[in-house]
């Protein structure tokens, strides 16, 4: 809405005579008036009114100069005054809905940003705001002071009375609901629905989001869509790019056209989980293809770049020291800090990858893995500033990975093994481990402690290759003429699980107080022991010689968790 002030005086107010009338009682019935002088113009604050505010300065007036931007508020009406003998260009370039914010301290501008997210925007920036000022689209030389503009914005629910910011200014949407919803989030594991996802902008202009700050692209939620459905952001680009309502990270490509089940693996520092991990990833692409006609490929190549590395320098390497994976370091690589139930903390990145049939798409779905730094499974670390290990609450199959080799008990039963993990002195701590997963899922859950999940919980007994003799004969191998023999699991679970009930009996006692489903199984990733070499800077290191790589029955837990969790999908399960 605007006016053309032709003639003065021109008065602005409440009262019946103004000629820009406020239908708003709590407006003075003449708040101020413009009068012209010559060629110049002027607003003068009337008599006895309150609550105006010109170019920022409270009950005073002063000219309106030529081709240069002046702000009017008036109780929470806003005014933009514009002197020019191009009206109409200068109204033009002005747009209401796109607004900027101005840190006067910091001298950064951040935007645009849509009217209607304003207050949020506002409210995450910084609890002081009488630096911050609010400019709209097409004003440059006078904005408005953002403590007189904040009080007049939409928003979305009401702000609770401490401003609904946290001491580092991340504020967790009040609106949506964290523990039910339509979809889970694969970064943070809180719940949404279809229309509470956001986009992300695409035009460089739209560079700085109030949440994640001003590397980041802008998180916005879609009221306008081209004809191909695509959402669009302020400046008119399709935006196909989604992201969670929560913390605000891209979701993967389709994340809300297929399922995504989540496998956690569980373990202490320097199980193997890195290994696992990396050599699981190549040998399912391999067994599920040429046994079950299932594809498993990379849902998102590039999220998904870090493990891909980490299997194609295992796989490709020509020496022990190419060979060695680097340990998962806590809030290292394999994390993000991203806003969390309001406060910013380091997540693990998720790793995902989609399962499909050539003949039947229905059963499509996708899994995600995560590389967590073991410590983050350890008593201690799971509170609120540091939840990377929450998403086993939300899991679909967890899997735990017992290293034999820093059990005290376990090694006393390998005399003459020559590996050098044995020399290893690491206080073992796989139990407490165990037992902290139970309670971490079981208060996430709001379980009682006598309860039991169902999610499958499979129990890997790593680094096979060293302790295989002791359970007399070979086990099966389960997977036969494109069938996953279920009775082979079976059987061979029963045989490990006795091993493990003779030896380590707190381990099997344990993982039977957490899921009513549990099965144990002998699994080496790298099939043979690693060697000791000196790297670059003459330091002993251990690392696995590519040559003898010879992955043993690594794959067999997650065909298990899948015939569980999705039986359709593998072509041949049967029970023999």
């Amino acid at each position: 809405m605007h006016r053309q002030v032709d003639k003065t005086p021109f008065k602005i107010g409440s009262g019946p005579d103004c000629d820009w009338r406020i239908d708003d009682s709590a407006v003075d019935e003449e708040a101020c008036v413009i009068w012209r002088k010559g060629t110049a113009f002027h607003l003068l604050h009337s008599s006895g009114a309150s609550g105006v505010s010109f170019d920022g300065v409270v009950n005073q007036g002063g000219e309106v100069d030529g081709d240069i931007d002046h702000t009017l508020v008036i109780g929470s009406h806003l005014f933009a005054l514009h002197t020019s003998s191009d009206a109409e260009e200068w109204l033009s370039g002005m747009n209401s809905q796109q607004w900027y914010i101005y840190d006067k301290d910091l001298e950064k501008k951040y935007g645009p940003i849509s009217f209607l997210v304003l207050a949020e925007a506002l409210e995450s920036r910084r609890p002081n705001k009488k630096n911050l000022i609010l400019l709209c689209g097409g004003l440059t030389s006078m904005g408005f002071y953002a403590e007189q503009v904040l009080p007049s914005l939409p928003r979305k629910s009401p702000l609770p009375a401490h401003n609904g910011s946290s001491s580092n200014g991340v504020k967790e949407p009040a609106q949506l609901n964290l523990e039910y919803g339509e979809f889970t989030c694969p970064v943070c594991w809180l719940k949404f629905d279809r229309g509470d996802v956001m986009n992300i902008a695409i035009h460089a202009s739209l560079r700085g989001d109030p949440i994640l700050g001003e590397e980041h692209m802008q998180r916005f939620h879609a009221t306008r869509f081209n004809d191909k459905g695509q959402a669009l952001d302020a400046m008119n680009i399709p935006a196909p790019d989604m992201a969670c309502p929560h913390c605000k990270r891209k979701l993967p490509p389709g994340f809300l056209d297929i399922p995504h089940l989540i496998f956690s693996i569980v373990g202490a520092p320097s199980s193997g989980k890195s290994y696992y991990l990396s050599v699981l990833i190549k040998v399912l692409q391999t067994t599920l293809f040429q046994s079950f006609g299932i594809t498993f490929r990379d849902a998102d190549p590039s999220a998904n770049v870090i493990l891909n590395q980490m299997k194609t320098q295992l796989f490709s390497a020509s020496s022990p020291q190419e060979a060695l994976l680097a340990k998962t370091e806590l809030e290292g690589a394999m994390y993000e800090t991203l806003p969390r139930l309001g406060r910013k903390v380091p997540l693990p990145k998720p790793f995902i990858f989609n399962l499909s049939k050539s003949l039947d798409h229905n059963q499509d779905f996708s899994v995600v893995f995560y590389d967590n730094a073991g410590e983050h499974f350890e008593p201690t670390r799971n509170s609120a500033d540091s939840p990377g290990a929450q998403h086993i609450a939300a899991a679909s199959g967890i899997f735990f990975l017992f290293d034999p080799l820093h059990n005290a008990d376990f090694t006393k039963r390998l005399t003459g093994l020559n590996d050098p993990q044995v020399e290893s002195k690491r206080m073992d701590q796989q139990d407490i481990i165990l037992a902290e997963t139970e309670v971490r899922i079981k208060s996430l859950m709001g379980l009682d402690v006598r309860q039991k999940v169902a999610t499958p919980l499979a129990v890997i007994v790593g680094k096979s290759d060293t302790w295989l003799h002791l359970l007399g004969d070979p086990i099966e191998f389960p997977v036969k003429d494109g069938q996953l023999d279920l009775s082979a699991v079976a059987r061979n679970s029963a045989r490990v699980r006795a091993l493990m009930y003779e030896i380590c009996p707190s381990i099997v006692a344990n993982a039977e107080e957490i899921s009513s489903e549990v099965m144990y199984f002998a699994a080496s990733p790298l099939g043979c022991s690693p060697v000791e070499f000196t790297d670059s800077r003459g330091v002993t290191m251990i690392g696995p010689d590519p040559k003898l790589l010879n992955p043993q029955h690594v794959e067999i837990p997650t065909l298990w968790v899948l015939s569980r969790v999705a039986p359709n999908i593998l072509q041949g399960v049967q029970n023999s």
